[in-house]
């Protein structure tokens, strides 16, 4: 379904897409999609509207922002392949599904790498990133900004996970991303991609046991309904990315480059804020709708299972991790 779903929007996007950059820039009005995957009510879409709003006002409506949350302009990697073809797109895409552009920035998505986001924004502010950054460009992808997506957290429909152990043949949900296959398969489970709007109902109806996220998606969609066990891994500091068309950037004129560059770091800086902001009341909120919190994770023997991850990318840069841990003062 997924690999139909994803060859659907890339013939869609072969008919529509080849005179875009053209169309933009004759527009009196330059119109861009700001879609995503995430609802209406989450964070990444509340900081679209408020990117909408100041960019609107800012550039005296000279241009309009649109926004699709929920998928509707397809699947992550669908949307960023879009983007990539010319598409008049805003959108916000983890580190690992940029990934498959330039391989290196699914490191910054490592299980364990980073103990604070101010140590994720050292290394995203980091020459190494904007040599990075270079690389996406040659894609047609203008990176505008990173943001805090959330501390991602294990969770599953009935069972306490407190070592790798535990998680032994558990069929964990994960993003159809190679880093996240990884870390399910250093902790012992089974990885099973599946579309986020998809898990709950496969949580409900038993087709997986288990997933991952930052807990104020997890309510957000309310999986607390069909999930009992909250296991504060902290595994992952999702840093998300804010990208566009190069060319549609292009398109429009100095000063709007500039105010959007602009507003979009302050709409990342908004939405790390939030997320800052909710981890613990969301986890609170997890044990106040049913889910039993687990606290006492080994944590040490978690980070331990993830050190075989970076074996499984060859093409990151000799060193990645360790030279980013040695940036960190590690």
């Amino acid at each position: 379904m997924i690999l139909k779903t994803i060859a659907a929007s890339a013939a869609f996007a072969g008919l529509l897409i080849a005179g875009a950059p053209a169309v933009l820039a004759q527009q009196k009005t330059p119109v861009l999609r700001y879609g995503h995957m995430n609802s209406p009510t989450h964070i990444v879409n509340l900081g679209g509207q408020r990117l909408k709003a100041a960019m609107e006002k800012a550039s005296g409506g000279g241009v309009q922002i649109d926004l699709f949350p929920s998928a509707q302009l397809g699947e992550n990697s669908a949307v960023l392949e879009q983007l990539t073809l010319g598409s008049n797109i805003i959108t916000q895409v983890g580190p690992g599904t940029i990934a498959q552009y330039v391989p290196n920035y699914a490191v910054m998505v490592h299980p364990f790498l980073f103990k604070s986001w101010d140590e994720v924004k050292k290394v995203a502010n980091s020459e190494l990133v904007k040599g990075w950054e270079k690389d996406l460009v040659k894609h047609n992808i203008k990176p505008l900004c990173f943001f805090n997506f959330g501390t991602r957290d294990l969770y599953t429909r009935n069972k306490a996970v407190k070592t790798p152990a535990d998680s032994a043949g558990l069929k964990i949900r994960v993003q159809p991303v190679a880093i996240y296959t990884e870390l399910v398969k250093s902790m012992g489970g089974q990885p099973t991609p599946m579309p986020w709007p998809e898990v709950y109902s496969a949580l409900s109806q038993g087709v997986i046991d288990s997933a991952e996220a930052p807990p104020n998606a997890i309510i957000d969609q309310k999986h607390f309904e069909a999930a009992k066990f909250y296991m504060k891994t902290n595994h992952i500091l999702d840093a998300s990315v804010v990208v566009m068309s190069l060319r549609a950037f292009n398109a429009l004129n100095a000063e709007q480059k500039k105010t959007l560059e602009s507003e979009a770091n302050a709409a990342c800086d908004w939405m790390t804020e939030e997320s800052n902001k909710v981890y613990d009341s969301s986890v609170a909120e997890l044990e106040k709708r049913g889910m039993t919190i687990v606290t006492d994770v080994d944590r040490t023997a978690f980070e331990k299972s993830a050190e075989s991850i970076q074996k499984a990318f060859p093409a990151w840069s000799p060193n990645l991790v360790a030279d980013i841990r040695k940036q960190l003062g590690r």
